[in-house]
C-alpha cells in the first residue's frame, strides 16, 4: 500500500468516533509493518538471487593475459572434439563451479572448453590441459552491472535498452559484453570494469 493512501487513511481515522479510532490506528500499524516487511522480502530475494548466481573462481597467474589471449585465439582456429573429462581437470572444475549442471566438454587437446548451466543461467569456461582456469563468462542481469559500467553504457547510448549481458573474466581482466537495442538498431559493446569502452559494433 502506497504512503499516500496510508496518509489518507490516517487523516480519515481522526474524523470517526473515538471508540473506533484505536481499532483503525492499530490496523494501520499492521499494514505499515506488512509494507515494510514486503520491501525487506523483495530486497532479500534479490540479494539471494545475486549470491546464488555469482561465480568468482580464481584464475591462476601461471599465464599472462597476453599468453591466455594467444591460447584462446589458437583454440578458435583448430578443430575440436567432444570429450569426457575426469581426473584433475574434472576435480578443478567441480571446485570452481560446484553447482554446475548440463555440462558439455570440447577440446583441441591443448585447451578444454566447457559449457554448462547454474540454475537458469548459461556459463562457459576454458581450461588448460593441466587444469588451470584461463577464462570464464556468465550471463548476468542489468541490475548486476557495476554502476560505473552501466553509467558509461547509458551515457553513450541514452536511448538504447539493455538486452543480453555477459560478464567475462579472462586472466586478470574483467569485461562486460553488452547488447543494446533501439528500434531497428543494435549495438554490441565491450566495457571493462572501470567503465572504459574496449569495442563497439553496430548491427542495423
Amino acid at each position: 500500500m502506497s504512503p499516500e493512501i496510508l496518509n489518507i487513511l490516517e487523516t480519515a481515522s481522526k474524523t470517526i468516533p473515538k471508540s473506533f479510532q484505536n481499532c483503525v490506528l492499530a490496523l494501520l500499524k499492521i499494514i505499515k509493518k506488512c509494507t515494510v516487511m514486503k520491501k525487506i522480502l523483495i530486497l532479500s530475494a534479490a540479494l539471494i538471487s545475486t549470491a546464488l548466481f555469482a561465480q568468482n573462481p580464481e584464475i591462476p597467474k601461471k599465464y599472462s593475459d597476453n599468453v591466455i589471449e594467444m591460447l584462446i585465439q589458437n583454440y578458435k582456429k583448430t578443430p575440436h572434439r567432444d570429450v569426457y573429462v575426469d581426473g584433475v581437470l574434472a576435480q578443478k572444475f567441480q571446485q570452481d563451479f560446484p553447482n554446475a549442471h548440463s555440462v558439455e566438454w570440447e577440446t583441441n587437446e591443448e585447451i578444454y572448453e566447457v559449457e554448462f548451466w547454474i540454475k537458469l543461467r548459461e556459463f562457459k569456461a576454458l581450461y588448460s590441459k593441466e587444469g588451470n582456469l584461463l577464462m570464464y563468462k556468465q550471463e548476468i542481469r542489468e541490475r548486476e552491472l557495476p554502476a560505473v559500467v552501466k553509467t558509461a553504457a547509458e551515457a553513450k547510448y541514452p536511448k538504447y535498452k539493455f538486452e543480453d549481458i555477459e560478464k567475462k573474466v579472462i586472466g586478470t581482466k574483467t569485461l562486460y559484453e553488452i547488447e543494446m537495442e533501439f528500434r531497428d538498431s543494435e549495438v554490441k559493446v565491450i566495457i571493462n570494469n572501470e567503465g572504459k569502452f574496449i569495442s563497439e559494433k553496430f548491427d542495423y
